[in-house]
């Protein structure tokens, strides 16, 4: 690692050289953020590179769920298009290079990874109206000393809306491609001391192809989904406040092969009370988070074959936590956090009323953590230092199938039964902001972050492929960690155009993967099994460009090198040297935004992808391709909109996965261009 400094430090020399010869005052982004501290600081403060997405951005975007909103920010990719509509355990987005699974989501604070079996993965994190929301807080690099398990690459934060201090209600219906239909409204408003904001959205969609040069055995992917959003806000005086939310989330949705569907539903709800006194402010935050999926399989003669259940699990919990506010120059939050998971699942076999599969297990984190914020030199050198602890107890771990043998030479099915086990993990960060000049910030920032093993992970045994892939669950396995540093560097070069340039690297250890362990050549099964096998080391560096050159346009562009590579495997030391699947070396975006409500608002999205392998052996390879996205709204008789999305306007289809089937590359495209109409009335 140390290799990189002498580069590091001599560009940053050079871009510092250029930025002291500037001499514009520019206003500064006012931007406030929470997540980088869990207490409002500006986002030019916050020692990690920040984006903040506005509502406006959201509701402007072509894209209905988050992890398309977000991808276009610099250090994201995601790997997948919505209309696949779920993609197993593995969620689509990567952040800064560190692979699969790891990246913490949340809404309002609550965390979304649920440490059982990845519900949100399932919803391609699009549970949440995007009406909804308020703004979205994506903050790159570890995020552990924070908020615990998860943020190896880093957190993404939704914050909803409160209620309008005016009445504001919208109806909008929509058609597109696919033979897509559905329909929206949200309510908001306030009444004396109580605030309210619901939104409802349905949608339907026959669906696309997403499997290039479609046989017999192909169906397009059809969805049909609901999201229901409420929140009730009262304000018990002018310094203490509460409030409820829940949310809904139900679809239906078939997975590209005929017989073959997926059903989920989730429902979560979540309490926060906060009260400002003259010196402390604090805020206690308990929730409940319940998931529900349903898949149907089909055997190698493409009939019935199984239907896996998660039913009854769920993730509940809370926190506390206090902000002192009058220890100037210090601003110190500290507090603690819980988290219980339950996972249950079970198998029913449509061809065999006797076999019975399954698993399930519980675990909980308890974890105290701290937050200081020291600003000294007028406020241009400003410090962090956080930290968290996690204890982590799994038990009540099982699993069973009365029928397939554990090992190749076994008979009968298995039984088994876990240990009670305890972790424990300490996630320090440190991080310095120094405002060298009105014009210019220098930012660094270090941590640790870890992934607990999920439930999922230690207890399911894992059977896709027709049953030609049995993976092994491990009850053994070992938290990941990662060890990451960024320095960078942000400028306005004028009063309206702010450029960053962040580099970043990190060593992550312990990477949870399947390992392989036999194959029964008579059945055709390969067997593997989870464990702690790989050492990898990342680097790259993002640069961002934010420039307003008048009221009515934006203009926003970034470029991400990333390289991710294995270090160290001891179960495949050929692996060594490879680069981690699906996350490309290079990627590009360019946003252009003109926003005029009497003549017409515009958006249009540009992405450039460089070439990524989509295994670790690195023999499955695409090339590289480029996407454009855009909308076009208007506004008429100052209550009705009219909007017309289009992505995919060169209607390539691009391969976005590949996975080995049956001896041959199965190949995932986007479905194309899709074109989507609506129509809003305000009143």
């Amino acid at each position: 690692m140390k290799r990189f400094f002498p580069v590091v430090f001599t560009l940053l020399c050079t871009v510092i050289t250029v930025l002291y010869s500037q001499e514009s005052k520019p206003e500064k982004l006012d931007d406030m953020v929470i997540s980088a501290t869990r207490s409002e600081i500006q986002a030019a403060d916050a020692p990690q590179n920040i984006r903040v997405i506005t509502a406006e951005e959201i509701q402007e975007s072509p894209y209905e769920t988050v992890e398309e909103i977000v991808q276009n920010t610099p250090g994201m990719y995601n790997f997948r298009h919505r209309f696949l509509n779920q993609n197993g355990i593995i969620s689509p987005l990567q952040m800064r290079g560190t692979g699969k699974n790891r990246v913490l989501f949340l809404i309002d604070g609550i965390p979304q990874n649920d440490n059982f079996n990845n519900t949100i993965a399932w919803v391609g994190w699009g549970h949440i109206p995007k009406e909804a929301i308020k703004r979205i807080e994506v903050v790159r690099g570890p995020s552990s000393a924070l908020y615990g398990s998860e943020g190896l690459g880093g957190a993404i934060h939704i914050i909803t809306k409160d209620g309008a201090e005016e009445r504001k209600t919208a109806l909008t219906g929509k058609a597109g491609s696919g033979s897509t239909l559905g329909g929206s409204s949200v309510h908001s408003q306030q009444a004396g001391d109580f605030s309210f904001v619901a939104s409802a959205n349905y949608s339907q969609s026959d669906g696309f192809y997403v499997t290039k040069d479609p046989g017999e055995n192909d169906e397009k992917r059809y969805r049909d989904d609901i999201r229901l959003f409420g929140k009730l806000g009262y304000d018990i005086s002018e310094e203490a406040h509460i409030s409820a939310a829940g949310l809904f989330y139900n679809q239906e949705g078939g997975q590209g092969t005929p017989g073959e569907y997926t059903e989920i539903m989730l429902d979560q709800y979540w309490l926060n009370y906060s009260h400002s006194l003259d010196k402390l402010d604090i805020s206690t935050t308990l929730f409940l988070n319940r998931a529900d999926k349903e898949t149907q399989k089909v055997d190698r003669n493409f009939d019935p074959q199984f239907v896996e259940d998660f039913d009854g699990s769920y993730t509940w919990g809370g926190d506390f936590q206090a902000t002192f506010t009058d220890l100037s120059p210090v601003t110190l939050t500290t507090g603690a956090a819980y988290k219980n998971s339950f996972m249950a699942y079970d198998v029913t076999y449509l061809t065999d009323d006797e076999r019975r599969e399954g698993a399930e297990g519980m675990q909980q984190f308890a974890a105290p953590f701290v937050s200081a914020t020291m600003s000294t030199l007028y406020g241009r050198l400003i410090f962090t230092v956080g930290g968290r602890y996690d204890w982590i107890q799994t038990k009540d771990g099982a699993n069973w199938d009365t029928h397939r043998a554990w090992d190749i030479g076994e008979t009968g099915g298995f039984d088994r039964e876990y240990d009670e086990r305890t972790d424990d993990n300490i996630s320090p960060s440190l991080g310095v902001v120094w405002h060298t000049t009105p014009n210019t910030t220098l930012k660094s920032s270090a941590g640790i972050g870890f992934r607990a093993p999920s439930l999922f992970e230690m207890y399911k045994v894992h059977v896709r492929g027709q049953g030609s892939s049995f993976t092994r669950s491990n009850p053994d396995l070992s938290p990941e960690k990662i060890y990451s540093y960024d320095i960078g560097a942000e400028h306005f070069f004028m009063d309206n155009l702010l450029g960053k340039l962040t580099f970043y690297q990190s060593r992550g250890t312990d990477y949870i993967g399947s390992k392989f362990i036999e194959e029964d050549t008579d059945a055709g099964i390969r067997y593997s099994q989870r464990d702690n096998i790989s050492e990898v080391d990342i680097y790259g560096f993002e640069i961002e460009l934010d420039w307003q050159p008048f009221e009515e346009l934006s203009i926003q562009s970034g470029y991400t090198y990333n390289n991710s590579k294995i270090k160290s495997d001891e179960d495949q030391p050929d692996l060594e040297g490879n680069y981690l699947e699906h996350d490309p070396q290079h990627k590009g975006n360019f946003r252009v935004s003109y926003h005029n409500d009497r003549i017409v608002n515009a958006t249009l999205n540009a992405a450039v992808y460089g070439d990524k392998y989509y295994d670790l052996e690195n023999t499955m390879k695409s090339d590289a391709y480029w996407s454009l996205d855009g909308t076009l709204s208007r506004t008429f008789l100052e209550r009705f909109t009219a909007r017309l999305a289009v992505e995919n306007i060169l209607d390539e289809q691009n391969v976005i996965f590949q996975r080995m089937r049956a001896g041959e590359i199965q190949q995932t495209v986007d479905p194309g261009r899709i074109l989507t109409a609506s129509l809003t009335y305000q009143f």
